[in-house]
């Protein structure tokens, strides 16, 4: 899948979450913000991984076929998690009088969850238990512990056939 079409994806879904918000507390501004941002945003974390693994020389190809991952074999995605869905729907419904942040934590924990729902969909080898931070975390955010057998058998292939990269084995 393009590039393009995952992110115009993630904001449909955004969209979508911040629809719903708004139906239910009455905040439009808020509640798409707040959605885009728990769906679309929350991938700036690549950047993490990428400026990590390749330095700060940034390169829109490396970057879009994921070479920061090759490079380190190590998948942090920090912002990537559904225990920050958890905490955010926690506040949402703890929260009784205060709207706003009402709004903008259930926007955030939906916009989060249909973007989390629809890169385990469509990342081949990642399982639902790989977006969370603290099952990454507990495997040392290891590649070949995080992903499929079958998944890290192809990183494998794919790091190979990229020689312009520099990594330890």
């Amino acid at each position: 899948m393009s590039l393009t079409l995952h992110l115009s994806i993630h904001v449909a879904l955004s969209i979508l979450a911040g629809i719903i918000t708004w139906r239910l507390w009455k905040n439009p501004l808020v509640s798409f913000v707040a959605a885009i941002v728990g769906g679309v945003l929350v991938d700036m974390d690549h950047f993490i991984d990428y400026f990590l693994a390749l330095g700060f020389k940034f390169d829109l190809g490396y970057f879009s076929h994921g070479y920061q991952f090759l490079q380190s074999g190590k998948i942090y995605m920090l912002f990537h998690g559904w225990e920050y869905v958890i905490i955010l729907l926690a506040v949402a419904f703890l929260v009784k009088k205060q709207l706003v942040l009402k709004s903008v934590s259930f926007a955030l924990a939906l916009g989060m969850f249909f973007h989390l729902c629809f890169d385990t969909f469509q990342n081949d080898g990642m399982s639902v238990k790989a977006y969370s931070i603290i099952f990454r975390a507990s495997k040392n955010f290891e590649s070949k512990l995080i992903v499929t057998p079958q998944h890290y058998q192809k990183f494998l292939i794919e790091r190979k056939n990229a020689p312009f990269l520099k990594y330890s084995n």
